[in-house]
């Protein structure tokens, strides 16, 4: 019998595996990746007990259900997958510097909006970047201003249609990077039958991003905030102006 040893690369490699799964639960904490989870391993509880009492077909099905078990789980968890290898891709330097100017113009923004009632959606970048949405929009560069947003989403201009992409800029309220963009829609059916597209679109982004998406319903005039693939409740100022902060307080040099 082997002597069985216990050195310091041992400890580093299950403490890299720990992480590893620490990361994954994080990432798919509050999604539906859990209950596909949760799924699988009834399953394999299953295949286990069948091969236990020799239940040979139902082995054999299990067997064959396993055997492309790895193609199976790209298909279940390929948006997880997707958010998570962009979450590893983002620049770990990039910086938010101080959000508050740019979150005191987002929420005047956003209310002068739905006292207009005029649906709008718009995206706020964190550490994902978004340029690869740029090419279904029109790239502009323009500050985050109360009237440059009613402009925007005017139902007679031709940029309505869409979200706005907003960069944080050091020192400054944020420009307006993109305009008329068109965002993925969400894949769950979980949204309540009251959201329609603009709202399903915002929860497909924050599904696969880490961008902070404000909605504006045109229908209600209320104005949400979708982050983590959920869609908050309706929000009032202040209300905003705190979660807007919160979420990027949440990244390191945001300052705030």
């Amino acid at each position: 019998m082997h002597n069985w040893t216990f050195g310091f690369l041992d400890i580093i490699d299950i403490a890299l595996v720990a992480v590893l799964v620490y990361l994954v639960l994080r990432l798919i904490r509050g999604t539906r990746a859990v209950q596909m989870l949760i799924g699988l391993a009834v399953f394999v509880v299953v295949y286990e007990l069948s091969r236990f009492f020799g239940l040979l077909t139902v082995e054999w099905i299990f067997s064959q259900f396993f055997s492309a078990f790895i193609i199976i789980l790209v298909v279940l968890f390929q948006h997880e997958i997707r958010r998570a290898l962009m979450r590893v891709g983002a620049n770990p330097l990039a910086s938010t510097s101080s959000p508050t100017q740019m979150v005191d113009a987002l929420v005047e923004s956003s209310f002068a909006l739905a006292h207009l009632r005029r649906g709008a959606l718009i995206v706020l970048e964190r550490e994902t970047g978004l340029k690869h949405l740029f090419d279904s929009g029109v790239e502009m560069d323009a500050p985050v201003r109360s009237d440059m947003m009613q402009a925007l989403f005017n139902t007679q201009a031709p940029m309505h249609d869409g979200a706005v992409v907003i960069q944080p800029q050091m020192g400054e309220s944020g420009r307006i990077v993109a305009a008329r963009v068109l965002l993925p829609l969400a894949q769950a059916n979980a949204l309540s039958g009251e959201f329609g597209t603009r709202h399903r679109a915002a929860i497909g982004l924050t599904e696969e991003s880490d961008a902070l998406v404000i909605v504006v319903s045109e229908e209600s005039g209320h104005v949400r905030l979708a982050d983590g693939g959920t869609m908050g409740d309706p929000l009032d100022a202040i209300e905003l102006r705190h979660q807007l902060i919160r979420g990027f307080s949440q990244f390191p040099g945001s300052g705030a």
